[in-house]
Order: structure tokens, then sequence, then C-alpha cells
């Protein structure tokens, strides 16, 4: 008899399943690659000096794909930059379901007015600066919004700029009529509507706030190397096993019915 039509099914199976397997391995592999790059040039820019946000201004303008406004989030992010704020706006953001060692809260934002100077231009410009202030804790009860205080910050400070990644399922501003304001997202072009004044799409992170209560968080990338690497050898060994499970039970059905073809009489 010829093999069973259920034995050939379950063989197109196998080889699709472990296909599927070895490419999500990678895929993974390729984004942990990625990854991994991108933090080498993180730790190479931690050990540069700082430049003037003039400098950063420009670069940000050569990154830019031309005719759109659009920035590669990578193209930034770990520079040290010196930034000297010539007015404070007054602005406070909250930006709403942030997560730091277990407990759900927001990062506090203030928005502060700098000067640059566009290539080729004379004049100097006014912009606003998104200045990341840190973490803090929200209350259980959402209408309650955290006390912040005071919150003044040294006219000249020293960090490092970032930007965030756009959600593409929710990348709506949401601000909320509140002191201090709750957002839900940083879209930077909303935000320049709203205060009327060009908002600089990345963000500042100050590294020297002396006893500043709020912790600075710094999560450049949503996962490391190391967890697409882990991925990766998941996938393959998920399709190491499947193989050879597939192998083994195929040599024992082959071993069990042999093809004797068909017969007259």
């Amino acid at each position: 008899k010829f093999r069973s039509k259920g034995f050939w099914i379950a063989v197109v199976l196998t080889v699709v399943s472990v296909s599927i397997l070895i490419k999500l391995g990678l895929w993974q592999l390729d984004r942990g690659n990625e990854k991994l790059r991108y933090e080498q040039q993180l730790s190479e820019r931690a050990q540069q000096s700082s430049q003037s946000l003039g400098v950063i201004i420009s670069e940000w303008q050569d990154s830019r794909i031309p005719a759109q406004e659009s920035l590669n989030p990578q193209a930034l992010n770990g520079l040290k930059v010196d930034v000297e704020i010539v007015n404070k706006s007054g602005l406070i953001l909250l930006l709403d379901n942030q997560i730091n060692q277990g407990k759900v809260g927001y990062v506090i934002y203030m928005l502060g007015e700098v000067q640059s100077q566009e290539r080729g231009d004379e004049l100097l410009h006014k912009k606003q600066l998104l200045i990341d202030l840190g973490f803090v804790a929200a209350s259980r009860d959402r209408r309650e919004l955290p006390q912040l205080g005071s919150m003044t910050v040294p006219t000249k400070m020293s960090g490092r700029v970032y930007t965030r990644s756009v959600n593409p399922l929710s990348h709506e501003l949401a601000l909320e009529n509140t002191i201090p304001k709750r957002i839900q997202n940083l879209n930077i072009t909303a935000l320049s509507e709203y205060t009327g004044q060009e908002v600089l799409p990345f963000i500042f992170q100050p590294q020297s706030l002396d006893s500043w209560p709020y912790e600075m968080l710094w999560r450049p990338t949503a996962m490391k190397s190391e967890k697409h690497f882990g991925y990766s050898f998941q996938w393959f060994v998920m399709a190491t096993v499947l193989l050879f499970l597939m192998m083994l039970v195929g040599y024992r059905y082959l071993k069990i019915t042999p093809n004797t073809g068909n017969k007259d009489g």
C-alpha cells in the first residue's frame, strides 16, 4: 500500500512549521545584531565630549529625510549636549502610563525656550525644548495628580538627548486640562500647535541636577540585544526539536509500514 494521506500532510506541515521557526530565528538574530550595533554607538557617544545645542540641531536637520519631517529615532540618541535655557515657559507635562521598577507613574517634562541659529542664517530663532525631569509615581486614584511643587532647574545644563519611538496604535497628544497637564503621547506636532511655537523633536535629559528628587530613566531601547539573541536561540531550538521528532516518527512509521507497492491477484 502507498503511504497514507495523513503521513504526507504531517510531512508538509512539519516542513512549513520548521521553515517558519527558522525565519523567526533569523529575524530575531538580525534584530539582535542591529541592536548590538546601536548599543555600541551609544557606548561610544557616552565617551564623547559635550556639544552645543546648535550642533545637535544641525545634525538633526542633516538626519531628516528630504522633504519630510521624520527623524530616525536612533540618529541623535545619547549625544551629549550643553543647553542654555533663555526662558522657562512654566508648562509642565506628565506623560502617562510609565513604569519604573514595577511602579506605575509619569515622566515629567518641562518646556524651556532656547535660541538656535539656522544654517546660513544670521538670525537667532526661538524654539521650545522638552526637558526630561524624571519619574514620579502615580496615585491609586487617577483623579489625583502628583504634587510636584516648584520645578526649578538651572539656566545652563549639561546632559544628553534622546527621542521617543512613535506608537503606531496611539499617537494622539490627548492633553488634559489639569495642573500639571497630563498627556498620553509625546506628539511633537500637536504640542507645537498647542504652544504656538516650534518644539524640537528630541528630548533633553540633564545629567547633573543637585539633590533632584526624581529618578532619571534612561531607556534608549525597548529591548536589549541579549533578549533578541535569546529569542533567536529559542526559535532555532524549537525548529531543531520539531524536525528531530518528525524524523523519529517518520523513521518508525516507515519501518513499521514498508511500501510494498500494488500487486495483482
